[in-house]
């Protein structure tokens, strides 16, 4: 099967492809493919790997542009299965090929998993070879590469959940000196990538394949685009180009057209700040010897340190406000009304959104609709997440101790209640962060009165973002993930992969493939806590200057305070005039460098000289150069510079 540039061959023995473009070869290489067979036993399932080149009957089919395998006969548990699995590879475009997968005769829950096609990997050992990730901003990763190797070798043993923190975007690539492909997977919301080492120690991936409510349900598709003079920067071109041709792209400027109160982020630094902290006995942070119960500031001694900060001369802020329901930080979800009374109650949160608002500052909540606490007084097992076997999700993690996930379905019912008794109580929301919902995968839920797929739980955790966008709100959450990315303005960040991600060491050579893609779609803040994604040493604020983004504001200095067995930012006191002045002078040429790029296309990405010498290149000309060794970054406008 070809094209005049393209060639893809298959080997019905093994079930291996080769796929050619004008000369270079691309061959299947590290993890076989497999199929995960399982079957319920009592009030459980249980489950089994087959090869896919174990089913006992296989049939291929060539036609022009296209070779399609049926596989069937697998057995499993003493048992022939009825089901076929129709695998196709398929030229559709002079330099394209798509890959699909669909079941036919699904009679029951017997399929669990499906991986297929296997890694594609150069033939040939190249002089420079390399795999580009996307889990969280992106990262390269040499053949051979050494650094931090426990995390990637822990990679090849973990399902990442494709368009959550574990890889925000459905793309991967490999370059082999100057050849290279881009891998799009088109069916994202049931997906994994799972990734392994194949020949020239290279790391590798494809695609693991999740049931969808118990069946492989509809074809899965994953598209590969072959270049012979590619790098990283092309791959992110790819992906871009991939998502306006499918109406999927969504410009910061679209949303604003939709909602005007965004443009209030142009120009404008963050505040993370804490209310309330009190830690369950059940959470993993509870330590029956520390403090778990800790008051940071009442909302009227909060809204004098507004003042204050205005004061010492900063025009614009986004205040995110942890901890301001009735028990604190991440307790009772999904309904945490009413606010901390020792905060100062409902009077004291109208108090502290008043006075944001007649400073001119943006004044928004942190929220949660997934997590779901056994202390909620809302709380109902039946509107919890149901798995296949009837059982519930659970942690006890976070502060809020014990806990299962609410069922997408009936988020947006909460969040209605929630924002209805705030604006009911005079409380002036100006923005909404809701957690978790941009980076965890969706849930799929089993329970007869509210089934729903991954996908239609996304769908509905949309809903619940376009519910308080279509009232003006600012909407936010963790991080950009693309499942959610067009339905938020804002992120709490957008790091680089480390271990451990704070002040960790960086997994692989971090490059922000994601601003490659969608820079001027959402706005990104940086140098978070502790350098939370940043790689250790290095100043989160040429971060931030090379990606225009953002900048974090400490106005109560960087101090940590242990809560629990946990560590986290003391936010009591203001710094003194003289050092929270030169806090806002630090942050100023940050502000203004991100209210000249918000809405500008990142173009390109390069390194010079040493990997600690890098350059972005912005669609109005506008070219930032960072040493991270010299700890400087330089901004360049035609014959102008700003350092």
């Amino acid at each position: 099967m070809a094209n005049n540039d393209l060639r893809i061959q298959y080997c019905e023995l093994t079930g291996d492809y080769e796929i050619i473009y004008k000369g270079f070869s691309w061959v299947s290489d590290g993890r076989r493919p497999y199929i995960i067979i399982r079957k319920k036993a009592g009030n459980k399932y249980i489950s089994t790997y087959r090869p896919l080149c174990s089913a006992l009957k296989k049939r291929t089919e060539y036609k022009k542009n296209s070779i399609i395998t049926h596989l069937s006969g697998f057995v499993a548990f003493g048992k022939k299965l009825d089901f076929e699995l129709v695998l196709k590879a398929e030229i559709t475009g002079g330099n394209t090929v798509l890959f699909s997968l669909k079941a036919e005769n699904e009679t029951g829950y017997d399929i669990q998993a499906v991986y297929f096609p296997a890694p594609f990997n150069s033939k040939k050992k190249g002089q420079k070879s390399y795999h580009i990730d996307s889990m969280r901003q992106g990262f390269l990763l040499p053949d051979g590469y050494q650094e931090n190797f426990l995390s990637t070798f822990g990679f090849a043993h973990y399902l990442r959940k494709i368009n959550t923190g574990d890889c925000y975007m459905p793309v991967w690539g490999r370059v082999c000196d100057r050849d290279s492909f881009t891998a799009i997977v088109e069916t994202p919301y049931d997906a994994c990538m799972f990734s392994s080492f194949g020949k020239h120690k290279a790391f590798v991936n494809s695609v693991h394949w999740m049931s969808s409510l118990g069946r492989l349900s509809y074809e899965r598709k994953i598209r590969f685009i072959f270049h012979k003079n590619g790098d990283y920067n092309t791959t992110a071109k790819d992906y871009r180009k991939y998502l306006m041709e499918t109406g999927q792209f969504v410009s910061i400027d679209d949303k604003i057209s939709k909602n005007e109160n965004i443009k209030k982020l142009i120009g404008c630094p963050v505040l993370h700040h804490k209310i309330y902290t009190k830690i369950n006995e059940k959470s993993k942070f509870y330590d029956k010897n520390a403090t778990n119960e800790f008051l940071y500031a009442t909302f009227y001694e909060r809204a004098e340190q507004l003042k204050k900060i205005k004061a010492a001369g900063l025009d614009q802020l986004y205040i995110h406000t942890d901890g301001w329901g009735k028990n604190g930080y991440d307790n009772d979800h999904p309904y945490i009304l009413s606010p901390c009374e020792a905060a100062g109650g409902w009077p004291g949160l109208k108090e502290f959104s008043k006075t944001a608002r007649e400073l001119g500052y943006v004044f928004a909540l942190h929220d949660q609709y997934r997590d779901f606490y056994y202390s909620s007084p809302v709380f109902d097992m039946e509107k919890a997440v149901t798995k296949i076997d009837g059982s519930h999700p659970y942690c006890s993690v976070w502060d809020g101790g014990e806990h299962t996930f609410l069922c997408a379905s009936q988020a947006p019912a909460f969040v209605q209640k929630t924002y209805d008794e705030l604006e009911k109580h005079g409380v002036d929301v100006q923005g909404a962060y809701l957690d978790v919902f941009s980076v965890v995968n969706g849930d799929e839920c089993f329970h007869p009165d509210h089934k729903i797929t991954r996908k239609q739980s996304i769908e509905y955790r949309a809903k619940c973002f376009d519910l308080l966008n279509d009232r003006g709100m600012i909407m936010s959450s963790e991080e950009p993930a693309m499942q959610l990315l067009n339905h938020i303005a804002l992120v709490h960040h957008g790091p680089f992969t480390l271990r451990p991600q704070e002040n960790g060491k960086a997994v692989g050579i971090p490059v922000p493939l994601a601003n490659l893609v969608y820079h001027d779609c959402v706005l990104i803040p940086w140098n978070w806590f502790n350098n939370w994604g940043i790689p250790k040493g290095d100043n989160g604020d040429l971060y931030c200057a090379i990606n225009a983004g953002m900048p974090y504001i400490n106005p109560f200095g960087t101090g940590i305070r242990k809560i629990g067995s946990d560590s986290r930012g003391a936010e009591l006191e203001l710094l003194d005039e003289s050092k929270l002045k030169e806090e806002i002078a630090r942050v100023k040429p940050l502000m203004q460098l991100q209210a000249k790029l918000y809405n500008k296309e990142m173009v390109k990405h390069e390194f010079f000289g040493s990997l600690r010498c890098q350059k972005t290149t912005y669609s109005d000309g506008t070219v930032i150069t960072v040493d991270l060794d010299k700890n400087t970054y330089e901004v360049k406008e035609g014959n102008h510079a700003q350092a």
